[in-house]
């Protein structure tokens, strides 16, 4: 059976008003996002689109409200048996980025939503894991924050899916590639340079003047050619990987269709 998954970082609940062209345009079965503003009015408006919430996991407030990632599902395909929040762990070092992250205003803390589904297809398990990472910090801490929470999923006999923003800066890429191998994990997005593009002046992000002063220069040193989305995958056959071009976000919609 083939099916469809969808990640997106959606800005502060920017791109979620928008949210149905994107389904008009690929009908997603399984969608997973990031920065959702998790109140219950705001959840329910997927919902309307034939979906089912599977869960979400709130990491930060900002302007007043709760975000964090969110997984929807289509229950005509599959039937959700379990959910939690995988730990990743705390390390010493990251003490060394909470000054800047509280000087660029940025509460961001990292999470993964663990999600269980069966396929009503076939009967077969897969496990997708919705990703948010920390921000500011070094590719070394998001590499030990994935390795802890895919510690928990050893078993290779069960299909599994990670996914999200993993805020991962273009260096140092082999310890990525490396940590994923380790777990047997194969990546769907590899042919994307691109899934990060800032507006100019910060039309859509509203930054402070520290954050725009320090995306603007991150943005210009890597040529604009941030990738911080990723889709990783075992236990299914990708069909394809394809990237939106919509603008509702600073992020760009990642779609990949699988066989289970």
């Amino acid at each position: 059976m083939n099916f469809s998954f969808l990640t997106y970082n959606t800005l502060f609940n920017k791109a979620y008003g928008h949210f149905d062209l994107i389904i008009k345009q690929c009908l997603p079965d399984i969608i997973c996002l990031q920065e959702v503003d998790i109140s219950g009015r705001n959840l329910e408006i997927i919902k309307r689109f034939g979906y089912k919430l599977a869960d979400y996991s709130g990491t930060f407030i900002k302007f007043g409200k709760g975000f964090g990632v969110v997984t929807y599902y289509n229950e005509k395909k599959f039937k959700l048996i379990d959910t939690y929040t995988l730990k990743v762990g705390f390390n010493l070092s990251e003490l060394l980025f909470a000054i800047p992250q509280l000087i660029l205003g940025i509460s961001k803390p990292k999470t993964i939503l663990r999600t269980d589904f069966i396929c009503k297809a076939n009967n077969k398990r897969i496990v997708i894991c919705n990703s948010h990472l920390i921000v500011i910090a070094s590719n070394n801490i998001r590499v030990k924050h994935i390795n802890k929470a895919l510690s928990s999923l050893n078993n290779l006999k069960i299909p599994l899916i990670i996914a999200g923003d993993f805020n991962y800066l273009p260096y140092q890429r082999k310890k990525l590639d490396n940590i994923m191998k380790k777990y047997h994990l194969v990546e769907a997005t590899k042919d994307i340079r691109q899934t990060v593009d800032f507006s100019p002046k910060g039309k859509k992000e509203k930054f402070s003047f520290l954050q725009g002063f320090f995306i603007r220069n991150i943005n210009h040193f890597f040529g604009n050619q941030m990738k911080n989305d990723y889709i990783y995958y075992r236990g299914v056959k990708l069909v394809k990987t394809s990237r939106l071009e919509v603008r509702f976000s600073d992020h760009y919609p990642i779609i990949s269709t699988f066989n289970i």
